[in-house]
């Protein structure tokens, strides 16, 4: 990515580009806190080329310059804050959603007199999840309006959020759909890799994407999760313990996909591979044979087997990375409660119709 590009002897300020396969560069207008504006092709020294640049930059300065007693400055505020640049790429990436829709629908709108009502006007529009989201969006701005004197309080503090319909959520992957993905997707494909790195380090996608040779310390895997900021660590190379002994087929697995020479497990044409581009390669193989099962339906399976194994909470709290005991307990919970109703012998004697 170019930045600050000349023509000529002149500083195009804040002109980057990219360039395609082809060679081609694709430019755009991109500077802090505005989004990012295409300006198309080249050459940058053609009049139609420098219009749309002087559009473009007379466009963003409008936005920059937008009233701090507005919501829209209020947004740009906070997004040029400290606490914006502290915030993970998953959370930047919520937040900017709700912040755009917000300005879309009430930028120009002074902030001050923002009341509780309004904001809970904008929230009742919205289903649950999205709703809390929302809520996070609106208590960041007001927080930052609060202490730099742009409202004389917090409108959002005494809103709670929505409750939440409790759901199974993403649901774990069978061992019959695991062997129907294996048996659509050989060994030596993308789409294979994806789902053995995925399924063997029950990693969610975030993580997923960064995973690296470089990781691997004395036979195990360990990474920091985004989310949770917790260590995970995931044999490797280094032998199971007994309870996971029979886990070593899916692991021979994953050791026959990994590529050699990368320096992240799943980069593609030199670059690290995409969240979103993991998620929708797995999805995409599922469908195919028609399996409704998401990323990270693979990582319960994972921790669901670790359970059923023997595995203890603290193995499971290991392997998964969990931030509190009681969330690994839950999967041991659940195994044990499956145990007590299930034999270890075949069934006999069925009950015969009428007799």
């Amino acid at each position: 990515m170019g930045r600050d590009v000349r023509n000529g002897h002149v500083k195009l300020r804040g002109l980057t580009y990219s360039t395609s396969k082809d060679g081609t560069r694709h430019y755009y207008l991109r500077r802090k806190g505005m989004p990012k504006v295409p300006l198309g092709k080249g050459p940058i020294d053609t009049p139609e080329f420098l219009a749309r640049y002087s559009e473009a930059a007379k466009s963003n300065l409008a936005r920059a310059r937008a009233s701090e007693g507005s919501l829209s400055g209020v947004v740009q505020a906070f997004k040029a804050s400290t606490m914006w640049s502290t915030y993970s790429d998953a959370y930047k990436a919520t937040m900017t959603r709700h912040l755009a829709a917000m300005e879309e629908q009430y930028g120009p709108h002074p902030f001050e007199p923002l009341q509780s009502r309004h904001i809970q006007a904008d929230l009742d529009k919205l289903k649950p999840h999205a709703a809390a989201d929302r809520l996070k969006a609106w208590r960041n701005i007001c927080a930052l309006a609060n202490r730099r004197g742009w409202h004389p309080g917090d409108p959002s503090s005494g809103i709670r959020r929505a409750t939440i319909p409790k759901t199974d959520g993403h649901m774990p992957w069978t061992e019959e759909e695991i062997a129907a993905y294996r048996e659509a997707w050989p060994v030596g494909g993308a789409k294979r890799l994806c789902f053995e790195l995925l399924y063997w380090t029950s990693a969610r996608t975030v993580d997923a994407v960064k995973l690296s040779p470089s990781m691997v310390k004395g036979g195990v895997l360990e990474f920091t999760q985004q989310k949770t900021g917790c260590k995970a660590y995931v044999p490797w190379t280094c032998s199971l313990p007994a309870w996971a002994s029979a886990f070593e087929r899916d692991r021979s697995f994953l050791m026959q996909c990994l590529p050699v020479k990368v320096f992240t497990y799943l980069e593609t044409s030199g670059h690290i591979r995409s969240r979103k581009g993991l998620s929708n390669a797995i999805a995409q193989g599922a469908t195919k044979v028609g399996i409704d099962k998401t990323a990270h339906g693979l990582r319960k399976a994972r921790l669901i087997h670790i359970a059923e194994a023997g595995g203890s909470a603290h193995a499971i709290m290991s392997w998964g990375g969990h931030k509190t005991m009681s969330e690994a307990q839950e999967y041991v919970r659940e195994a044990d409660s499956r145990r007590l109703i299930m034999s270890t012998h075949p069934a006999k004697d069925l009950v015969r119709g009428s007799e």
